[in-house]
């Protein structure tokens, strides 16, 4: 969810018309709000706009930082985020992930008889580039572009695998520890309805299964991501979002009880609420697919993010 900025702060993505929509009651809005791989973005996918730009001839913005819980079914979710802008071109971010593994282990204990821990964190270290600034107070011109590189280690992978017997490496997920690369584009569209709207589409190339969360697979694919958010009131926004998944793990069964299913995209929609100048508010609704043994298809998150 995209943050307008003062035309001296833009880093080329500020949008005349969000800055005078929200400038009255507001100031400069927290947005965008934190994906949880840690960028800024929307929830599971990013923006080419980063939150936060530093003053003008200054280096550094202050930090943003957010919490994420999710409720996935028979699983729970959380992530910290920071980030940090520099020269409001490029942005820095960190994200530590964590996932309950809820029922899995003891549905593993009673097929195999084998022990599992209860649950795996993944932590995620991100650095974007601004390559493209967007055309200013025109809704056919390019779009602002970025490019990223993002490396992931799963810190718990090789524990979880020799509990296993060594199954994760059975079935695919081979690696701790993997590089994405994206490309993303964002386009604020001002004129067409009667607030802003505002697409992101992108790509990301890399080796993760389930974003990571479950270890990395050494095979790379491309995959397509994006976003669509349009401003329903000053401080209320909507917003969809859809990430496809490259699906590298092998399905398995023991005792005839589906333990690990193939991957499926992700899709949420989601509304964010700025509070005041400092933090924003968001939550939504979100279908995961198949998460190890279960479909979860009714996720319901919430995160709090503040700008210092």
């Amino acid at each position: 969810m995209c943050r307008p900025h003062e035309i001296s702060r833009s880093a080329g993505v500020s949008w005349m018309t969000l800055s005078v929509l929200c400038a009255g009651a507001l100031g400069v809005p927290p947005l965008p709000t934190h994906q949880i791989d840690g960028n800024t973005g929307v929830c599971i996918t990013p923006t080419a706009y980063f939150a936060n730009p530093p003053e003008a001839n200054e280096v550094f913005g202050a930090p943003s930082i957010s919490g994420t819980y999710a409720s996935v079914g028979e699983k729970d979710f959380q992530a910290f985020v920071i980030t940090e802008n520099l020269w409001g071109r490029a942005e820095i971010g960190y994200s530590l992930e964590r996932i309950g593994l809820g029922e899995w282990p003891g549905m593993v204990r009673a097929a195999t008889g084998l022990r599992v821990q209860e649950d795996a964190s993944l932590h995620n270290f991100n650095a974007r580039v601004l390559i493209l600034e967007e055309e200013r107070s025109k809704n056919i011109a390019p779009p602002a572009i970025s490019l990223g590189a993002h490396l992931k280690y799963h810190q718990d992978l090789d524990e979880i695998d020799e509990q296993l017997a060594g199954t994760c490496d059975t079935l695919g997920a081979d690696h701790d520890t993997g590089i994405d690369f994206t490309v993303t584009a964002t386009k604020t569209i001002a004129h067409w309805l009667p607030n802003p709207l505002i697409i992101s589409a992108g790509l990301r190339n890399g080796d993760a299964v389930q974003t990571g969360l479950f270890g990395f697979a050494g095979e790379r694919r491309t995959t397509f991501e994006g976003s669509v958010i349009y401003f329903l009131k000053d401080r209320l926004l909507i917003a969809a979002e859809y990430r496809q998944k490259p699906n590298l793990i092998h399905p398995c069964t023991a005792g005839g009880v589906p333990l690990v299913k193939p991957e499926n995209d992700w899709w949420d929609i989601c509304l964010g609420y700025v509070v005041n100048d400092h933090m924003t508010m968001a939550a939504g609704y979100a279908s995961f697919g198949n998460i190890l043994n279960d479909r979860e298809d009714c996720v319901f998150a919430v995160q709090v993010k503040y700008e210092f």
